[in-house]
């Protein structure tokens, strides 16, 4: 059978007729199948002496760094004393809730080292958010910063609270660190390693099931993509900048997963600011630096800033966690020819990325490379299904994008009725995007299928059109979501963020549109905002738009 499906599967695309179903084009590398594995013993253990004295994380701003043999060891020691001073234990859930540090990844691995599950929390929830999350998933126990620690106070908690300073200087004082050669560790690879919370930008958000087997298998990917596009390096020289949140699993799968395994280092930023992040890449000489799209936006609208630094080790921006407009991809290859722009794609429950650019085939363009996602990761397969009959489609047929692999989760945390909703019964994730892809195997995304606007018998993505309006120069962000309209059933609305002094009218941006789009995906009402939520990856929230939660200064239909 696997014959007959070789045989009928294109060497381009990596599309079989036979089974409909798209296969990476990538080589599967050797993740370990071990069944007593966990991921901090797969990322920690075996580290060849030039690795063990080499840093792991370094802080952007202090300069303060942890090496591998700090963080192996440092690691053990906080898993022992969980154990042992807070009678944390196998399968005890850990919050976390903090912004970017060098004691992050440090937290995370430790607790699961012990069997323990973290989860992570925004740390700009709100109170009442960061209570409906803790009431989800229960923690044993707390960590915060001084930072955060308000948001706390008058919380009825059942559980402790412990600030990340305070821990952390208790420990090195009473604690002297100690080298270990491995992470003890009763764990198996199906283990719950983690609770992870969908970003929620259309609903509630869930907690996703990450077991030690998703998280090993995106590291293990992650380091067999990086080394096989370094040619002739392993990936372990690579110096990673990390801008997005480590929270979210962007930050967790790329720079937790994928920088540990495959040896490099992360320079970690708590705070984003274009200068700092600028300062950082020039001091620490890095060479790859994950964003989210409005990032690659700021480095476009503010080029005479970036000029004053030396980017010279930087060769390549990896963006992901929303749609980036063609305008703002073309503009950014123009003023860095010399860095290589990609765009990866993921979720939170296929554990970080679904794609990756690979920039290098000799095939494709890198304009191609860079307007699409890029490939399917190695050992990951894929469907694009007709959105009505459930069909699978061939390549430049539109439809709903589904994925099965080993990075993909086993459902949501004690919500059934929701992990039947997603995946199927024969293991495919439904993501709810519409997409398609080309003939080279490049995944092109289109919009969400439940944020496509049903304009009388048409249909109309909302990112197609953000794309244009991003394109005026007066305006700084935009939103497009569905409005109810009686004749024609939804009509496309526009929410946008003006420059200052700008004192363009809705009439101007309709009559701005009209001139680029069929007449059916015409703007038809206009809302000036002072900001567009968005998530920490990028991502529109429209739940937020559609509250009304942001003023209108100006709100008019046309027809």
């Amino acid at each position: 059978m696997e014959t007959i499906i070789s045989s009928t599967r294109d060497s381009e695309s990596g599309f079989c007729s036979l089974t409909g179903i798209y296969y990476s084009k990538w080589e599967s590398p050797n993740i370990p199948t071990t069944p007593s594995l966990s991921l901090p013993s797969f990322l920690l253990s075996q580290l060849s002496p030039r690795h063990l004295k080499k840093p792991a994380y370094i802080d952007s701003v202090s300069g303060k760094s942890l090496t591998y043999q700090e963080l192996r060891s440092l690691s053990i020691g906080i898993a022992s004393t969980l154990r042992s001073s807070f009678g944390i234990k196998k399968g005890d859930i850990v919050l976390v809730v903090s912004s970017n540090s060098i004691h992050f990844p440090l937290l995370i691995l430790s607790i699961m080292s012990m069997g323990a599950i973290f989860t992570t929390a925004n740390p700009l929830y709100s109170t009442q958010e960061l209570h409906c999350q803790i009431q989800d998933s229960n923690p044993v126990l707390v960590f915060t910063t001084h930072e955060f620690k308000s948001k706390f106070d008058g919380m009825i908690l059942k559980n402790r609270v412990l600030l990340v300073e305070e821990f952390m200087y208790n420990l090195l004082v009473n604690t002297p660190t100690k080298s270990s050669s491995s992470i003890p560790s009763n764990i198996k690879l199906d283990d719950i390693a983690a609770l992870m919370y969908s970003s929620g930008t259309t609903g509630k958000s869930k907690a996703v099931v990450c077991s030690h087997r998703n998280l090993v298998s995106m590291g293990g990917l992650l380091r067999h993509v990086w080394k096989t596009e370094g040619g002739g390096d392993d990936g372990s020289n690579d110096v990673y900048m990390c801008v997005v949140p480590l929270f979210h699993m962007f930050g967790l799968s790329m720079m937790v997963c994928g920088v540990l395994a495959a040896r490099s280092t992360a320079v970690l930023v708590k705070k984003y600011s274009v200068e700092e992040m600028l300062s950082g890449i020039e001091r620490y000489n890095v060479t790859r630096l994950p964003v989210a799209p409005p990032v690659v936006v700021q480095m476009v609208r503010f080029q005479n800033k970036m000029s004053k630094y030396n980017l010279k080790s930087l060769k390549e921006v990896i963006c992901s966690g929303a749609p980036l407009g063609n305008e703002h991809i073309e503009r950014f290859c123009k003023i860095y020819p010399e860095i290589n722009l990609t765009q990866c794609y993921g979720l939170t429950e296929t554990n970080g990325p679904i794609t990756l650019c690979d920039g290098r085939s000799r095939t494709t363009t890198r304009e191609i490379t860079a307007s699409s996602v890029g490939r399917l990761i190695p050992s990951m397969e894929a469907k694009i299904i007709h959105v009505k009959t459930g069909k699978p489609l061939p390549p430049f047929s539109p439809g709903e994008l589904c994925v099965r692999g080993v990075p993909v989760t086993q459902g949501y945390f004690k919500n059934a009725e929701a992990t039947l909703l997603a995946i199927d019964k024969d293991g495919w994730l439904h993501t709810g995007d519409l997409c398609f892809m080309d003939k080279f195997g490049f995944v092109h995304i289109v919009d969400r299928i439940k944020e496509l606007i049903k304009y009388k018998a048409y249909q109309v993505a909302p990112a197609e059109l953000e794309e244009i309006l991003s394109g005026h120069p007066e305006i700084i962000d935009a939103a497009v979501t569905s409005y109810p309209d009686e004749e024609a059933g939804e009509i496309p609305m526009a929410y946008v963020v003006r420059n200052k002094k700008s004192e363009i009218g809705g009439e101007d941006i309709v009559a701005f549109m009209a001139n680029k789009v069929a007449p059916y995906k015409k703007i038809r009402k206009v809302v000036f905002v002072e900001c567009i939520p968005r998530s920490p990856s990028g991502k529109i929230l429209r739940k937020n738009l559609k509250g009304s939660k942001h003023s209108p200064k100006f709100l008019q239909t046309f027809k």
